[in-house]
């Protein structure tokens, strides 16, 4: 009895495996089958659809059970007795087949296919049974092919561009940059020089040049700006007539002994005389303009002469008194505040806004397409475990390009407004230092 034991344990030990083993042996030792597609053409049918032929080839490769090892594979030109099937569908994982054939030709034409459809091929052995391996045929998302092959105009090209970056995005940043034109415009016609400083000239070529600091702004050239020159003139006078000097006298032993009375008689006597009326001629210079020479406004519409009239008025005012130079300066300086904030309104603001905004709008919508990009790949990936990287590269890599787009185009839009920005700032500090130069210049005559 224990001998029978014995036996069977025996049996369980060594004839067990040894029949694993010859069944394994039979699996490998069997002839294999690789069936490799070689091409995939693409043409346009009659009905202007999309045909693709597939055409693939058959090579075997013989076990050889004394060496325990394979040949070489083998090409067989004219196969017979093999039975492919021919698939098409529209994802790597092979779940949606829309289209199958079994057959023995070398070849098939795929019909009615459409242009922007991503399609994949196989070709896989029906019969007969053996071990077998065949290729898969990824296919080109054509509509893309074609748009690139395709010439566009300037116009049409750039609409494409945009509407590959998504529409979600691109309308409302082309509505910010619209917004930041009008607001370009606006400022830039607020600006002009002409429009600031009474001009020469009242056409329109003059008037929207950038810079001409003789001709627009100069006031001590006799080729510079008439209305400030005119202006500068009396108001100088006006001003000589605020000091007593020696000059007022007969000789300087009257200056040294004259006292106190005698000095405002004289100051009185010189603003009746010669300090009123030109500062009068000044005032009715700034209200009326200057005779003969034609301007596009009104001159009291032009901010520089707003400033020059504000002194001029409290110059009036305060007449020869000792404290009319500070207090000519106060009053130039609140209506110079107030007129730089005038003239930088909100549209200087707006014109920063744009600039800082579109760029980040271009960053948020290449976020968006990089995760949407991820996405697809999880997706491709939950489908099809075995996808190889061929078919995920380019899923991430078509995606990353489409959701750059926007980062390209808020810069393309942000900077040159951030530029504008502050080309305009600078131009409203240089108008400010402008007007202290002016009322420096006129009242250091004092």
């Amino acid at each position: 009895m224990r001998r029978g034991w014995y036996m069977l344990v025996f049996l369980m030990i060594f004839l067990v495996p040894m029949c694993i083993r010859a069944e394994a042996t039979k699996i490998a030792d069997m002839d294999s089958v690789w069936v490799n597609i070689v091409s995939a053409d693409e043409a346009k049918d009659e009905q202007g659809n999309l045909q693709v032929t597939i055409a693939w080839k058959v090579f075997t490769r013989k076990y050889n059970k004394r060496k325990g090892s394979y040949s070489e594979w083998q090409e067989i030109k004219a196969p017979e007795g093999f039975t492919f099937g021919s698939e098409v569908t529209t994802d790597s994982a092979f779940s949606n087949v829309i289209e199958s054939h079994e057959l023995q030709e070398m070849n098939y034409t795929f019909h009615n296919l459409n242009f922007a459809q991503q399609y994949w091929w196989r070709v896989r052995l029906i019969s007969p049974e053996c071990q077998s391996k065949w290729d898969f045929a990824e296919g080109i998302q054509y509509k893309h092919e074609v748009q690139i092959t395709k010439k566009r105009g300037l116009i049409s090209g750039y609409f494409h561009f945009v509407k590959s970056g998504g529409l979600v995005f691109m309308i409302p940043m082309h509505i910010l940059l619209l917004f930041g034109i009008i607001t370009w415009i606006l400022i830039w016609r607020r600006l002009w020089f002409a429009n600031i400083f009474p001009p020469n000239k009242p056409s329109f070529g003059y008037r929207i040049l950038p810079v001409d600091r003789t001709g627009k702004t100069e006031i001590h050239s006799d080729k510079g700006n008439i209305f400030l020159r005119e202006v500068a003139k009396y108001w100088s006078k006006a001003m000589e007539a605020m000091s007593v000097g020696p000059e007022h006298f007969d000789n300087p032993d009257e200056y040294i002994k004259a006292d106190r009375q005698t000095q405002e008689e004289i100051e009185k006597k010189l603003w009746l005389e010669m300090g009123l009326p030109n500062v009068e001629k000044a005032i009715e210079i700034c209200r009326n303009g200057v005779p003969g020479v034609k301007l596009p406004k009104k001159p009291l519409e032009y901010s520089t002469v707003r400033v020059l009239l504000a002194a001029l008025e409290n110059h009036r005012s305060n007449r020869n008194n000792f404290w009319a130079s500070q207090e000519m300066d106060r009053a130039a300086e609140n209506t110079v505040l107030k007129e730089i904030d005038g003239l930088k309104g909100w549209e200087t603001t707006g014109l920063w806004a744009v600039g800082s905004i579109e760029p980040m709008m271009g960053l948020f919508g290449t976020v968006v397409g990089i995760r949407g990009s991820f996405g697809k790949i999880q997706e491709t990936i939950a489908m099809n475990p075995n996808a190889k990287i061929a078919q995920i590269v380019p899923a991430l890599a078509g995606g990353i390009y489409v959701a750059l787009i926007t980062t390209i185009v808020g810069l393309t839009f942000g900077i040159p407004m951030m530029l504008t920005h502050y080309y305009y700032r600078g131009k409203v500090d240089w108008i400010f230092g402008k007007w202290e130069e002016i009322m420096t210049d006129i009242l250091n005559e004092a």
